[in-house]
């Protein structure tokens, strides 16, 4: 049997002890055993892998940023497969506003480079500064402005997918589904065809706040009809304390206006970092456990009061019904607000995937999905072993 380190150039392939260590948990701390780690270069690099894989038996598990919170990218006596050197960015056709990017290449790196053309990728999820396309797609990307851009399925044209056997897909239409929000249990993605828009000329931020939930929410759907709006988050009032708000239901609305209060950029700047500080500053105060159910909108009234009731502090994005409730180290209530999303209708995982720490909540149908499309893509079951089911 051909070895690992015979298919790849010196410095693609590491088992030193130290690399290990770092590859085998993801942002969520979920820990596995990792045998090694290989860089691919290409798409043949890709597939090169996935063959040797099918024929050892070995699992891999494909890898952006690491800043998954589930454990998608934890492997579990795997090869890791880091895609941070799949990183070309084509030219790009600014007339149809599409650029073709590789699954390595950061969500930071490519608005930079499209910045000067006037375009970006609107879909921008907490972990925006490292984020990668490949992950982005991966888990389905939602995040900070949802409400008005939605998903990455709504900005993804093409996908270009190494599947179990070692065959390249271009993945379009209906047959995405292959690949967003997969978790990389149907293959590794290397490749994307991503639609982009213009970047916004004016923007404007009004901080809104609540002591009656049933009001908030009223406001909420007010907003969510003004065709400015493009963010609208959520802080319940343990959250905004934190971040130095008044301790009430809070709603941060931006707008591609100027309708909003705050107009300069340093007022904006300085309502957005305590937004984007906040996930830190639960981790600091002790409630490491990041949660993101999905509620339908006639839920979120019931589900914010019980959360705020058990005091547990909650932020999300409001206008698309996720919320991360956040949780101390094995608290009992997260099996309770799972069983609370399941009754409502609702869905276990907003955004952030279910990788290997929600497997217990899986469904049926989602069962039957991956099963299908493993099947269909990973019959020797190579590629993200045991992930999301």
């Amino acid at each position: 049997m051909i070895s690992l380190e015979a298919l790849f150039l010196p410095g693609q392939v590491s088992e030193r002890e130290e690399t290990k260590v770092v590859y085998s948990r993801d942002a969520s701390r979920i820990q596995g055993p990792c045998q090694g780690v290989v860089w691919p270069e290409s798409v043949n690099d890709v597939v090169r892998l996935a063959q040797w894989a099918a024929e050892t038996g070995i699992d891999l598990v494909p890898r952006g940023a690491g800043t998954g919170l589930c454990g998608g990218a934890t492997p579990q006596n795997s090869v890791v497969v880091d895609s941070s050197w799949l990183r070309q960015i084509s030219a790009g056709d600014i007339q149809s506003k599409k650029v073709m990017v590789d699954a390595g290449v950061s969500l930071d790196l490519l608005n930079r480079t499209l910045r000067q053309n006037g375009l970006f990728l609107p879909v921008v999820p907490g972990s925006h500064r490292s984020a990668t396309i490949g992950g982005m797609i991966a888990t389905n990307a939602a995040g900070l402005h949802a409400v008005r851009y939605g998903r990455m399925c709504n900005w993804v044209e093409e996908v270009v997918l190494v599947d179990g056997k070692g065959e390249v897909h271009q993945l379009t239409a209906d047959d995405r589904k292959a690949s967003l929000g997969r978790e990389g249990i149907t293959g590794m993605i290397v490749q994307a065809t991503l639609h982009l828009t213009e970047i916004p000329e004016i923007r404007s931020l009004t901080l809104f706040t609540f002591e009656n939930l049933e009001e908030m929410l009223k406001q909420v759907e007010e907003l969510k009809t003004n065709p400015a709006l493009s963010a609208l988050e959520y802080l319940n009032p343990l959250a905004a304390a934190l971040v130095g708000w008044t301790a009430r239901h809070s709603v941060l609305a931006e707008f591609h206006s100027a309708e909003g209060e705050i107009r300069d950029s340093a007022g904006m700047a300085n309502l957005w970092g305590a937004r984007e500080s906040l996930s830190a500053r639960l981790t600091q105060a002790g409630f490491p456990i990041s949660e993101d159910p999905q509620f339908p909108p006639e839920a979120l009234e019931e589900s914010i009061d019980w959360l705020t009731a058990q005091r547990i502090p909650t932020f999300g994005h409001l206008g698309v019904g996720i919320l991360h409730p956040r949780f101390l180290q094995n608290d009992a209530r997260i099996a309770e607000l799972y069983r609370r999303v399941s009754v409502s209708g609702g869905q276990i995982s907003g955004e952030h995937g279910m990788g290997l720490k929600k497997r217990q909540w899986a469904s049926e149908s989602l069962q039957a999905d991956v099963q299908a499309l493993k099947t269909q893509f990973d019959p020797y079951y190579i590629f993200n072993r045991g992930k999301q089911c």
